[in-house]
């Protein structure tokens, strides 16, 4: 029992000199080096608490917190630390921890790091904002064409405001005829690609509302209702232009 007591009062002593270094922050901010007394009488004149923080800063619901460590270290240990955790659920962001020698260099990486999260979070809100776009529109030409006929569509998306629509019409080559939709305004606009010295076959664009003429046919729809007619317009003509341009060839 008195072994015990002993150890538990060992642990409580502070480290004898020559294990670790006894820091403090002078007046000019700089991390001294001093005796294990000196060290010990800064910490009762001082609210080291308080003198310590670099910066202390709160950025896209992260904390981040830059601090001289007033505890004895080892040599090698840098005296001077950037931690950041998540304001709400206070998970530590390792990612974010760094170490300096200095308070000016501490201060620097402190500012370099709120930055980076600035950044990033700003990424990841356009990252959000082009997801939830494709979704929107993407999201609305599958549903307008895949419905109930899931395996015979296959939408791909381009870009936030472009999606490829794999139709089961073909090419007499076999290939699948694609239509592409873009967004435009409160509508969409239907395109495909055709020989630019194709016949224009008028009277069933005219059947179907679509356009024949510079290399591709062209359709505009006003919303996704009427994608899945104007998307067949387009891939109707395109396939009957194929056939009698292909079958000249």
């Amino acid at each position: 029992m008195l072994n015990r007591f002993r150890d538990f009062v060992k642990r409580l002593e502070l480290p004898q000199e020559g294990d670790i270094v006894y820091r403090i922050i002078d007046d000019e901010l700089n991390a001294v080096e001093v005796t294990m007394a000196q060290y010990s009488a800064w910490r009762l004149q001082n609210d080291v608490t308080k003198r310590a923080i670099v910066g202390q800063d709160t950025v896209e619901n992260v904390m981040v917190r830059t601090t001289f460590s007033i505890m004895p270290e080892h040599r090698g240990y840098k005296p001077f630390g950037t931690s950041a955790y998540q304001v709400y659920s206070f998970d530590p962001l390792t990612q974010y921890s760094k170490r300096y020698d200095t308070w000016r260099e501490a201060e620097q990486g402190h500012w370099s790091i709120l930055e980076h999260i600035r950044r990033e979070s700003a990424t990841a809100r356009e990252a959000d904002r082009r997801a939830e776009n494709l979704a929107g529109t993407a999201g609305a030409v599958r549903l307008a064409v895949s419905a109930g006929l899931t395996a015979l569509f296959h939408v791909n998306v381009h870009s936030d405001d472009e999606a490829a629509v794999q139709t089961p019409l073909s090419r007499p080559d076999g290939s699948f005829v694609s239509v592409t939709v873009y967004v435009e305004g409160g509508g969409f606009r239907l395109s495909g690609s055709i020989d630019s010295n194709a016949p224009r076959l008028d009277d069933l664009c005219k059947t179907l509302g679509v356009v024949a003429e510079n290399g591709e046919v062209t359709c505009e729809v006003e919303d996704e209702a009427q994608l899945p007619q104007g998307i067949m317009g387009v891939a109707q003509v395109v396939a009957c232009i194929s056939a009698i341009t292909e079958g000249n060839g």
